[in-house]
C-alpha cells in the first residue's frame, strides 16, 4: 500500500502534469484523477453557497436541492474533496440560499427561499457542520432569490426576498434567528432576482432588481430597477434603467477598481442573449459599458480566476453544459470567454478555494455538484478530450499496436450515415497524450472491440462486432499502428459484445460474441491464420455483455454473460472442445449491462463484477453487483453497491489507489470509482466528470508513472476519448 497522510492541502496539479511521479496526498479511502470531481448533494441541486460550517477553517458547501426539499452540506476536506452530504429539511422546492449569522453566536446560518411554499427557512448552524430544524417565515408568492444585509441599521442581518410577484419581501432579523415581516416594497413588475450593495456611498444598503413585465402591460421595455435604501428598512421610489433584453439575474461587484459597486446583468432570452455590464457612478446611477454574448446564461459569480487581482466573471445556467469565464480587463469590461464543459443543466455556481492553493475554484450545481479546480490562468483542471476519429465513439480497448511498449487505444466509431463506420487507433506517446486518431473502415455500426493475436505473428489484431449487420470483423495488425482490411464473419442477431479466449484448447484465440436479440453466444473457433470457422450458437439469456475466465479451475475457458431483461448473470462452463455446459443463472441488480472478471477478495478465485443500469422511473439507482466465486464454477449471492443515477454499460477493474486491492471503475453520467476493501466489498462511490456522459472505460498506465489511468469514451457529443491521469499517492 502506498503511504498516506491525512489530507491537509491539495497538491498543485500543474506540477502533476509536468512531473509524472508527483501525486496527491489523500485521505484513506480516496483516489484521485486529473478530472472534474463530482459529489452527490440531493435531487435537483438548484443553488450553492460557500461557507465554513464546522469552524475548521476549510471551505464547505451548502446546496439547496429543489426536488428533495432539503439543504445538503458538503464539508470540505481542504484538498478539493468533500465529505458525504448531510441533509436538512428546508421547505417545498428550495431554490435560493444565502449565509449569515442570524442569532449572533458567530456561527454561520442558512437562509433558504422555498419556491412552492411561499416561505423562507432559517437553519441555525450548530458549529459542527449541522443545523437546527428549520424555522419558516412567510413571504410573497414564489420566492426564487434572496439577499442578506442590514437594511434597517440595527446591526442585525435582515433578508430581502424576491421572485414571482411584483413585491419585495423584507424580513427584519431579531437577533435570535427569527424574523418579522416589514411592509413589502412594490416594484411594479414581476421580480426575477435581487442583489444588494451600497450604490450611492451613503453606507446604507440599496437593491438592484431584475424584473419582467406583468401580463397586463401592453408594452414592454426591458428594465433593471434600482431602489436606494433609506436605512430604516424602506426604500426610495424605483429608478428604472433601460436594458437590451429582459434581465433574469443581477450580480454585484467592483469591476473597474474604483470601490463603487458595478452590476453584471444576465439576459438568457429575447433579442440579446448574454451579459450586460453596468458601472456605478457612486450616486446610485449606472452606465451600461458592455454587452457580450453568453447563450442561456442565468447565473454568474465573481472571482479572480487568472491571478491578476482583477475580478473575472463566471457564467452558466439553464440548460447550459458549460461554464464560461470572462476575464476582467480592470476598466469594467471583460475579455473573450474561456469555456469548460461540466455536463447538462447547470443551474448555479459558487466561487471558492477548495484545495488551499490560493487559486479560485468553482462549484457548479447540475445533477450533482461538480468541483472545477482552478489552474490560475482562467482555466480549470479537466480530463483532456481527444477526437475519437468518428462521429460516435462506442467501445474502447487497449493494446500496443506499433510495438513501442506504450499503451495505445482502439475505438469503435459509428456514423449516422451509410459510410464513416470504422475502428480508430490512437497511438500513445507515453506521457498521457496520444497521436491523432487514424480510422480504418469496417462494416456498418461497429459496437464492441476486442484485442488478440489471431494469426500468430505476435502482433495485436482487432475483433469488432457490428450491431445491426449481424457480423464480427477481424482487422489484422501490421505492427506499425495500421490495420489490414476487415474480414467479416456471420454471427447472431444484434451482436453487442465480443470476448476472446481459447475455448478448444489448441492455443489459438477464439471469439465469443453475445447476440442480444437472438439470445445466444456465437463461438467462432480460430484457425490460427486470422480466419475463423463458422459460428456455433450457444443458447443463453439475452447477452448484453460477455467475458471469459476459468471459473471452476479445470483449465478450460468458461463464459459469463449478463442479460439486461432478466436481471441475471449466466455462467457457461467450457468443456474444452469449444462447447459449453448449460447456463447457470444468478440474480444481480436491476438491468445489468456489463460484466467484468477479477479477484476481489484475494483468494485467487475469479469473481464477477456486474454493472446494473437501474431505472429513472420508478427511481432505482445504478449499482455494482459483486458475486464472489467459490472456485467450482458457482458463485455466492450478489452483493450490491450503489453508484447513483443510472450507469451506462462500461466497467473495468484495477488497483487505482495502489493498496493491493482491486477497485472498480464504472462509466455512467460520470466516471464512478469504488475502491475495493480486499474482502469482496466496495467503498463509497467517488465520481469524476468528463463534461458529459461516459460510455465505456478501460485502464492502463498511459503516462508511464506506474499508476493505472483511465480512458473513457463519451462526452456531450459522444465523439471523444477522455484520458483521466491517476495522480493518487
Amino acid at each position: 500500500m502506498f503511504g498516506r497522510k491525512e489530507s491537509l492541502v491539495f497538491c498543485l496539479l500543474i506540477l502533476l502534469w509536468s512531473s509524472p511521479g508527483a501525486g496527491c496526498l489523500l485521505a484513506q479511502g480516496e483516489v484521485s484523477f486529473i478530472a472534474q470531481r463530482t459529489f452527490a448533494a440531493g435531487n435537483q441541486p438548484a443553488a450553492l453557497a460557500v461557507g465554513d460550517f464546522n469552524g475548521d477553517g476549510l471551505q464547505d458547501l451548502a446546496v439547496a436541492n429543489e426536488d428533495s426539499h432539503d439543504v445538503s452540506t458538503l464539508l470540505g476536506r481542504g484538498d478539493g474533496t468533500f465529505a458525504p452530504a448531510q441533509h436538512f429539511a428546508a421547505g417545498n422546492h428550495p431554490n435560493s440560499i444565502a449565509i449569515g449569522d442570524f442569532n449572533g453566536d458567530n456561527r454561520q446560518d442558512l437562509a433558504v427561499a422555498n419556491h412552492s411554499s411561499n416561505e423562507v427557512s432559517a437553519l441555525l448552524g450548530q458549529g459542527d457542520g449541522t443545523f437546527a430544524p428549520a424555522r419558516r417565515f412567510a413571504v410573497a408568492d414564489y420566492p426564487s432569490s434572496l439577499t442578506v444585509g442590514d437594511f434597517n441599521g440595527d446591526g442585525i442581518p435582515d433578508l430581502v426576498v424576491a421572485g414571482g410577484s411584483n413585491r419585495l419581501s423584507l424580513l427584519l432579523g431579531q437577533g435570535d434567528g427569527t424574523f418579522v415581516s416589514a411592509q413589502p416594497t412594490e416594484v411594479g413588475r414581476l421580480i426575477q432576482a435581487v442583489g444588494s450593495g451600497d450604490f450611492n456611498g451613503d453606507a446604507i444598503l440599496d437593491l438592484a432588481v431584475a424584473n419582467r413585465p406583468r401580463r397586463d402591460e401592453p408594452f414592454f421595455s426591458p428594465r433593471l430597477t434600482i431602489l436606494l435604501g433609506n436605512g430604516d428598512g424602506t426604500f426610495q421610489p424605483v429608478v428604472n434603467i433601460e436594458m437590451v433584453a429582459e434581465p433574469v439575474s443581477v450580480t454585484v461587484g467592483d469591476f473597474n477598481g474604483d470601490t463603487v459597486p458595478d452590476l453584471a446583468v444576465l439576459h438568457p432570452d429575447g433579442g440579446f442573449r448574454g451579459v450586460s455590464i453596468l458601472t456605478g457612478h457612486g450616486d446610485g446611477s449606472f452606465r451600461r459599458v458592455q454587452d457580450f454574448t453568453a447563450v442561456t446564461a442565468t447565473v454568474a459569480s465573481i472571482g479572480d480566476f487568472n491571478g491578476d487581482a482583477i475580478p473575472d466573471l463566471a457564467v452558466t445556467g439553464g440548460s447550459a453544459i458549460w461554464v464560461s469565464v470572462f476575464p476582467g480587463t480592470g476598466d469594467g469590461t471583460f475579455g473573450p470567454a474561456q469555456t469548460v464543459l461540466v455536463g447538462g443543466g447547470s443551474r448555479s455556481l459558487a466561487v471558492g478555494d477548495f484545495n488551499g492553493d490560493a487559486m479560485a475554484d468553482l462549484a457548479v450545481a447540475s445533477s450533482d455538484v461538480s468541483i472545477l479546480i482552478g489552474r490560475g490562468d482562467a482555466t480549470f483542471w479537466a480530463a483532456p478530450g481527444l477526437a475519437a476519429g468518428g462521429p460516435e465513439a462506442r467501445s474502447i480497448a487497449v493494446g500496443d499496436f506499433n510495438g513501442d511498449q506504450i499503451s495505445d487505444l482502439a475505438v469503435a466509431t459509428r456514423s449516422v450515415s451509410v459510410s464513416g463506420h470504422g475502428v480508430s487507433v490512437l497511438l500513445g506517446r507515453g506521457d498521457g497524450t496520444f497521436q491523432p486518431a487514424r480510422t480504418f473502415a469496417t462494416e456498418r455500426d461497429p459496437w464492441s472491440v476486442g484485442v488478440g493475436d489471431f494469426n500468430g505473428d505476435g502482433l495485436p489484431d482487432l475483433a469488432v462486432t457490428h450491431r445491426n449487420a449481424g457480423t464480427v470483423s477481424v482487422l489484422l495488425g501490421n505492427g506499425d499502428g495500421t490495420l489490414r482490411p476487415a474480414q467479416s464473419f456471420a454471427v447472431g442477431t444484434l451482436p453487442e459484445s465480443v470476448a476472446i479466449g481459447d475455448f478448444d484448447g489448441d492455443g489459438i484465440p477464439d471469439l465469443a460474441v453475445g447476440n442480444a436479440l437472438s439470445r445466444s453466444v456465437s463461438i467462432l473457433l480460430g484457425q490460427g491464420d486470422g480466419a475463423f470457422r463458422p459460428a456455433r450458437s450457444v443458447a443463453t439469456i439475452r447477452p448484453g455483455s460477455v467475458t471469459v475466465a476459468d471459473f471452476n479451475r479445470d483449465g478450460h475457458t468458461d463464459l459469463a454473460v449478463v442479460d439486461i431483461v432478466s436481471d441475471e448473470a449466466s455462467i457457461l462452463l467450457g468443456n474444452g472442445d469449444g462447447t459449453f455446459q448449460a447456463p447457470r443463472n444468478y440474480g444481480v441488480g436491476r438491468r445489468p449491462a456489463s460484466v467484468a472478471v477479477d479477484d476481489l477478495n484475494g483468494d485467487a478465485v475469479p469473481d464477477l463484477v456486474v454493472v446494473n443500469l437501474g431505472r429513472y422511473i420508478p427511481h432505482v439507482p445504478g449499482t455494482v453487483s459483486i458475486l464472489l466465486g467459490n472456485g467450482d464454477g458457482t458463485f455466492q449471492a450478489a452483493r450490491n453497491f450503489e453508484v447513483g443515477r443510472s450507469a451506462n454499460a462500461g466497467v473495468i477493474v484495477g488497483d487505482f489507489d495502489g493498496d493491493g486491492h482491486q477497485d472498480v471503475a464504472v462509466a455512467g453520467p460520470r466516471v464512478s470509482v469504488l475502491l475495493g476493501r480486499g474482502d469482496g466489498t466496495l467503498g463509497p462511490v467517488q465520481n469524476f466528470g468528463i463534461g458529459g456522459p461516459a460510455q465505456r472505460v478501460v485502464t492502463s498506465d498511459f503516462d508511464g508513472d506506474g499508476r493505472p489511468d483511465l480512458a473513457v469514451t463519451g462526452g456531450v457529443s459522444n465523439n471523444r476519448v477522455f484520458i483521466l491521469i491517476n495522480n493518487s499517492r
